[in-house]
């Protein structure tokens, strides 16, 4: 997975307190341009939805929570 992009659905109609649904893009190995929609639920803590690469979505994960848009849970 290669120049892999992600970005956000703000304005989706979905209410922002408990769903994030966002856009992806990537080149794969072999140069073929992939793109598609991530739905995450925040009450669930999971993304919903057809099932999807582990990478892709550790990678989402980890741009949701350097995005600031994943609750902090104090212990």
């Amino acid at each position: 997975m290669r120049n892999l992009n992600f970005g956000f659905f703000d304005d989706s109609g979905l209410p922002r307190e408990s769903r994030i649904l966002m856009f992806y893009s990537f080149d794969t190995e072999e140069n073929l341009p992939r793109s598609g929609i991530l739905h995450y639920h925040l009450g669930e803590a999971r993304f919903v939805g057809p099932r999807h690469d582990r990478e892709l979505t550790e990678a989402a994960l980890d741009f949701l929570s350097r995005a600031g848009r994943l609750p902090t849970i104090v212990p």
